[in-house]
């Protein structure tokens, strides 16, 4: 249960009972000022606390557990809708499968002209330009990625003004 839930909670037991918040106070060995407080909203209690106010108040600890649990397992399955939603909307997998062809197909592009600039110019490459040739169509396709998605996003964003 959350706040200021659970102090509305305890003020209600707690008068269905009879009780002051003195008397409260002794059968639980807390301070008053802490029951206050629990009651006013303005902390969050420890489940220790809340469990011996429970059951100074004789009210069943499960039953509200139970309640929490549902509530908590709705909020789990609203967020993996929301979560599987997004990932439909977004085509995770095309983005990523799009984004290795285009790096595959720059890095190859790359390749193929060092490799003819080796055969026709007979030129010997070091470690800085077979990392070039690397980095180069990384570079290029993270760039088409990003053009590609804002491209993407503009089109979505015409399609809902119409």
């Amino acid at each position: 249960m959350k706040q200021p839930e659970l102090g509305r909670k305890i003020v209600e037991l707690r008068k269905q009972k009879g009780l002051t918040q003195e008397e409260l106070v002794e059968k639980c060995n807390i301070n008053v000022r802490t029951l206050q407080r629990i009651e006013s909203g303005e902390v969050n209690p420890r489940s220790f606390t809340v469990k011996i106010l429970f059951s100074a108040l004789d009210y069943d600890v499960d039953e509200e557990s139970l309640n929490q649990s549902s509530e908590v397992l709705e909020s789990y399955k609203a967020t993996l809708d929301k979560v599987k939603n997004q990932i439909q909307n977004n085509n995770v997998m095309k983005n990523s499968r799009s984004f290795f062809y285009d790096y595959f197909l720059a890095t190859g592009v790359v390749w193929f002209l060092c490799a003819l600039a080796i055969v026709i110019f007979k030129l010997n490459f070091q470690v800085k330009e077979i990392l070039l040739t690397i980095v180069v169509p990384l570079a290029f396709s993270i760039f088409r990625q990003f053009t590609k998605n804002n491209s993407s996003q503009q089109a979505d964003k015409k399609e809902s003004q119409i």
